[in-house]
């Protein structure tokens, strides 16, 4: 009887192990997905981080995120999703419809993107877009000089990653470290106004 019990408590642990690698062998999956995405660019307004646990970082609004004179399908609340579509207007890429669904990737046409954003604000319309609103830099690189271009990757289910900040067409900082390490001190940024496009 304890053989068979030691077996079956054996097979259960052995379960789980593969069940908990298949999830984090998916995750990584669709990570890396979001990075290889297209890539569009977002005109951004950075804001000052007080967090100093969570170190040297950027955090980032944007111009996009006021789409108050969009249509809307239907009635939208706060934190309902929306699909967001984008258009290439030469440097930035900017938005000019809200859905409620995302359109399936094989029907997007040359020059616009669908962004999965939540909306933050249902009257005027404001949404923010998940995962592109900190980004992580080296200790001590200080200030960007202005509002960083932000150079966004789309996946094909509206999920979003950041790929880099950029100033004048040249990477800033020139070596941005991966998200989740994390130094000791913050930045301190000066907010930059831009106008929208």
């Amino acid at each position: 009887m304890s053989w068979f019990s030691d077996h079956r408590r054996l097979a259960i642990f052995a379960a789980l192990v593969v069940a908990q690698a298949l999830f984090v062998i998916a995750i990584v999956v669709r990570e890396e997905g979001r990075l290889d995405g297209l890539e569009i660019v977002l005109e951004s307004r950075p804001v000052d981080p007080r967090d100093p646990l969570r170190g040297d970082f950027v955090i980032l609004r944007y111009v996009a995120e006021d789409v108050a004179g969009l249509p809307v399908p239907g009635n939208v609340e706060v934190d309902d999703v929306v699909y967001i579509q984008f258009e290439d207007r030469g440097r930035y890429w900017v938005p000019v419809t809200v859905n409620a669904r995302l359109l399936p990737h094989d029907e997007w046409r040359d020059g616009f993107a669908w962004v999965r954003a939540r909306v933050d604000s249902a009257d005027p319309l404001r949404v923010r877009y998940e995962n592109l609103e900190t980004y992580f830099i080296p200790q001590g690189t200080g200030n960007p000089p202005r509002s960083p271009d932000v150079i966004v990757s789309v996946a094909d289910d509206g999920g979003t990653r950041i790929k880099r900040l950029e100033i004048d067409g040249v990477t800033w900082p020139d070596d941005p470290i991966p998200e989740g390490d994390s130094p000791a001190q913050p930045a301190r940024l000066t907010p930059s106004p831009t106008t929208a496009p």
